[in-house]
């Protein structure tokens, strides 16, 4: 999908249509969101300042829900009195500090509503963070709303610049077939590559990280470069205890280059086989630690259809 500042009435009109609810990085308010009494503004500054505290998001300015679900386009903005630059100056002048790279769509309602606008407002995460509501609070994203941060959180967000932000990337991307392939004879599939990579999105450099890969044991390990196996293990998955192989690396210097802003390393290239057994998950998980960082872990279904095989992340 196209980024939030380049959609038009068509891309609004979809999300609608496919019932795309809101979460941690969505926001669908009404019309008389964005108004201008000094209590409409004071709610901008939070909402807004909230987003870059977390992990950033969009919010679309005109479109109402019910339930966290978009029913419909609201009557949209006369530009004349509710403009781009309007929106931007309440951004601005309500929040401390300023928030970098605000990009503010003014978006036509060309057949919903002629001569009408609405507006898409993406906020990045911010390595400025925290910023200050006009009511001098510091606000999150959580449960779909903005709430106070405890004073705990403040902290932590003041550390972003301080800290390292890794994470680490599967490939092939999620979505992606896999051709798998078996003989007639075997239960599990020729040998298939899973890449992973580690990235940083903090402009502190890290030195020193642990890094854990965790494999569905159902799934055979052929071949594993720079991570050692470990052991067996079981890690908790939603609900689910699923046993694994745990594999580790410590990457530190002088053997390994920091890992700085922007930069995409490679940490391993692993071979392994599927077993045959159609439209069943296999899940493949990691961690990442590095000193003054929060871990940071995610998990993905390995999902075969007999066929192919595909990447999903779980949430």
């Amino acid at each position: 999908m196209k980024p939030p500042w380049e959609w038009n009435e068509q891309d609004i009109l979809g999300l609608i249509a496919d019932q795309v609810k809101e979460d941690l990085n969505l926001d669908y308010k009404a019309c008389d969101s964005l108004a201008k009494s000094e209590g409409k503004k004071k709610e901008i500054s939070k909402d807004v300042s909230a987003f870059a505290n977390s992990a950033g998001g969009v919010i679309v300015y005109g479109v109402t829900e019910d339930n966290h679900l978009p029913t419909g386009i609201d009557s949209g903005y006369d530009p004349a009195d509710i403009s781009k630059e309007w929106v931007e100056q309440v951004i601005n002048s309500n929040i401390k500090r300023r928030i970098d790279g605000v990009r503010i769509n003014q978006l036509e309602l060309r057949t919903t509503k002629p001569g009408k606008v609405i507006y898409v407002v993406s906020i990045p995460q911010s390595n400025r963070a925290p910023h200050m509501a006009s009511d001098h609070r510091f606000y999150k994203r959580f449960n779909f709303e903005s709430v106070p941060m405890e004073e705990y959180e403040v902290r932590d967000v003041a550390r972003r610049l301080e800290t390292p932000d890794l994470r680490l990337v599967l490939w092939p991307p999620s979505g992606t077939n896999i051709p798998l392939h078996f003989e007639s004879a075997t239960s599990e599939s020729g040998p298939i590559a899973l890449g992973i990579s580690i990235t940083n999105d903090s402009p502190q450099p890290a030195e020193h990280i642990l890094i854990f890969a965790y494999l569905d044991e159902r799934l055979r390990v052929h071949k594993v470069s720079n991570l050692t196996v470990r052991k067996q293990s079981h890690i908790q998955v939603g609900d689910r205890s699923v046993e694994v192989t745990l594999l580790q690396m410590n990457w530190s210097l002088p053997r390994n280059m920091p890992v700085w802003d922007g930069t995409n390393f490679s940490v391993t290239d692993i071979q392994l086989t599927i077993p045959n057994n159609i439209g069943e998950q296999y899940v493949i998980g990691w961690e990442v630690k590095a000193p003054r960082m929060t871990p940071k872990r995610g998990y993905h279904s390995l999902v075969s259809t007999g066929s192919v095989a595909f990447l999903l992340e779980r949430s």
